[in-house]
């Protein structure tokens, strides 16, 4: 099976590294104190746009005791810190570390959906990561994209203008093989319908969200400028990625695309 990125457009890059600790330093929790949702949320996406693996990592074994949290929202940011590994690990190649964030993920997000199965969020993010695990390749990939297309049908039942789950969706239809349902063309749109989403609701939780972590509105436009850029319109596709960078100015995927 040809291989694809099912991917919202950021790999590791050295240059910019030397301050990611400033970067990090507002959300960074003191020696001994219990790490909060919201702190390892905005470390965690932090690290991802800075494409630092390392502090993925670190991040991921500070909550590794909220995989089994009887908080759901706890259970929620460890799979998101998962999520952004499993992300990184893919644009990185390395497919043992995918294979243990991807399964992560989606371990951690069973546990929490069959105690909140209306956690529409949960059912994206889990959607996502199955999606993602699909460039592991073999007879996996067909069954990581089939579960993939089962998660998010669930979260669009749940809510279906979320835009936070428009974007998942959109990049599952995007990077679908034609023979499978795939559409580039209505991939965009659904990306397009995402932007807008998050820009009518502040770029803030979307919604009726549950999850409690603002995060896609950046990707989102990024991958409006890409799909301006595929059709031949440069001047859409600067703004949507200067748009990106506005609200992410630490972007690697964004700023590259700017400097061609």
């Amino acid at each position: 099976m040809t291989q694809r990125t099912f991917a919202f457009g950021t790999r590791t890059l050295a240059q910019g590294m030397a301050a990611l600790s400033l970067l990090l330093a507002p959300f960074a929790h003191a020696e001994g104190s219990a790490p909060t949702i919201a702190g390892v949320s905005a470390a965690a996406q932090a690290a991802y746009f800075a494409g630092n693996a390392a502090e993925l990592d670190k991040l991921a074994s500070a909550t590794i005791t909220w995989a089994k949290s009887s908080n759901a929202r706890e259970q929620y940011a460890h799979a998101y810190v998962q999520f952004r590994k499993l992300q990184l690990a893919i644009g990185a190649k390395r497919k043992d570390a995918a294979s243990q964030a991807g399964d992560a993920c989606v371990e951690t997000l069973d546990a929490v959906l069959r105690r909140e199965p209306k956690f529409a969020e949960a059912h994206a993010l889990q959607s996502a990561c199955y999606g993602y695990m699909t460039n592991l390749g073999g007879m996996a990939a067909i069954r990581n994209g089939s579960k993939s297309g089962k998660s998010i049908e669930a979260a669009l039942a749940l809510e279906p203008r979320n835009p936070r789950i428009v974007l998942v969706e959109g990049f599952g239809v995007y990077f679908r093989p034609k023979f499978v349902g795939g559409d580039k063309a209505k991939g965009c749109t659904r990306f397009r319908e995402a932007a807008t989403g998050f820009d009518a609701a502040g770029n803030g939780p979307a919604p009726a969200s549950g999850g409690g972590i603002e995060w896609g509105a950046a990707e989102a436009h990024y991958w409006v400028a890409r799909c301006a850029q595929e059709a031949g319109d440069t001047p859409s596709a600067r703004r949507e990625y200067e748009r990106a960078l506005a609200l992410a100015p630490d972007f690697l995927a964004a700023k590259r695309a700017l400097a061609r």
